[in-house]
């Protein structure tokens, strides 16, 4: 991939993207091989980082995915857990296997992109995995920001796309400022009120820096993403303290009270504001469904019908790719040298803790959780009890 003079890290032992355009396989592994492999794999303390992404791919085409939305789909959804999450990437993958298994997610949609403006496009992905939408979308965004200085594609009819920081992080490769949004169904309830209506709605940003890292945010509207409250319900954990509401608006540590209520959103009244931002820009734009009348398949078997919002500015149709870059770079600077509080590290920027995880996965093997390995067994099992 060519990257600009701002966006050439100087990373050390990066797990490289696979190439999509260059993936082959020559076999479709049977459902019984496929799942004794993903038995073995939650069986591991950790894994070479191309062999559980070749896994991911399988498993993808193995659902009803083309062998190179297979590709993209596991380069996405292993991206959050190779950057240290535990709660999001592949961890979700029984989500996407249900419902490319039982239709709700197209495994061969008819995705259209329509506009009638240079900069800006609307996609109808067609209940495509959101994983494979997203970044046909985002790389639309691309090429129109390269074109004309900025560009923006906001999708309709898609599901579930993993974490908003990959994508966002796919412009800053060309070093563009990228910028992605997806409504999710209701979490946050309106301040004042008990019925949760807005998704944690999260945002991703992401800014080149020149000679290093990108600055990745990616980051719920809600002081918790939903899917944590999830796997702490299915570790048996308690939530701590200001995380959630009950039904009647009440403060909840308890995960299966929470996931039947509210979850709080940042910063109170500002985070139910920056949700519904978020909202706005992911539905209306679109004409797609607001996140009240948003659910995951797995829930109702129907398709969840969500919507997303994908950005990127090029510095260069500003004050130009070098005066961006340099003082971009000296704000990261000055940041991180701050001096820091007692007992505490130095300032980090966002998005640097991902990269570490993601640099330690590929030279250590990427270590299998506790709530990834379920995840995988579950896979297993719908992929067995299909082919019974």
């Amino acid at each position: 991939m060519k990257r600009s003079s701002i966006a050439t890290p100087r990373r050390s032992s990066p797990a490289p993207r696979p190439d999509a355009s260059k993936q082959e396989m020559t076999f479709m592994p049977s459902a019984a091989d496929l799942a004794k492999r993903l038995n073995d794999a939650a069986g591991l303390p950790s894994m070479n980082v191309p062999d559980f992404v070749a896994l991911l791919r399988d498993t993808f085409r193995h659902a009803g995915l083309s062998e190179a939305d297979a590709s993209i789909a596991a380069d996405v959804a292993a991206h959050g857990t190779l950057h240290g999450s535990d709660a999001h990437g592949a961890v979700q993958m029984p989500l996407y296997v249900a419902g490319l298994m039982d239709g709700t997610i197209k495994s061969s949609p008819d995705i259209k992109l329509t506009g009638t403006l240079p900069c800006c496009k609307v996609m109808d992905a067609d209940h495509a995995l959101g994983l494979v939408a997203g970044q046909k979308a985002m790389d639309a965004a691309i090429a129109m920001a390269k074109a004309f200085g900025m560009g923006a594609v906001t999708v309709r009819k898609s599901s579930h796309n993993g974490t908003a920081g990959y994508f966002s992080e796919r412009a800053a490769e060309h070093g563009l400022i990228g910028m992605a949004f997806t409504n999710a169904m209701p979490a946050i309830a309106p301040t004042g009120s008990t019925e949760a209506l807005l998704g944690t709605n999260p945002i991703g940003a992401a800014f080149p820096l020149p000679g290093a890292d990108p600055i990745v945010i990616d980051l719920a509207t809600s002081v918790v993403a939903r899917s944590r409250i999830r796997a702490m319900l299915t570790q048996g954990k308690q939530l701590p303290e200001g995380w959630a509401l009950d039904p009647d608006g009440k403060p909840t540590t308890d995960p299966a009270i929470a996931v039947k209520g509210s979850v709080l959103p940042i910063g109170g009244p500002k985070g139910y504001a920056l949700s519904l931002m978020v909202e706005l820009l992911c539905s209306a734009l679109a004409d797609g469904e607001p996140g009240f009348q948003v659910t995951y398949e797995n829930m109702v078997k129907r398709p969840s019908n969500i919507s997303q919002f994908y950005m990127a500015l090029n510095p260069a149709g500003f004050a130009g790719s070098e005066p961006y870059g340099v003082r971009a770079a000296h704000v990261a600077g000055v940041l991180v040298k701050a001096k820091p509080m007692a007992g505490a590290e130095a300032p980090r920027l966002p998005g640097a803790r991902g990269f570490a995880a993601n640099r330690k996965a590929a030279a250590e093997g990427l270590a299998i959780s506790d709530n990834l390995a379920a995840a995988l067994k579950n896979v297993a099992r719908m992929i067995e009890s299909r082919a019974s």
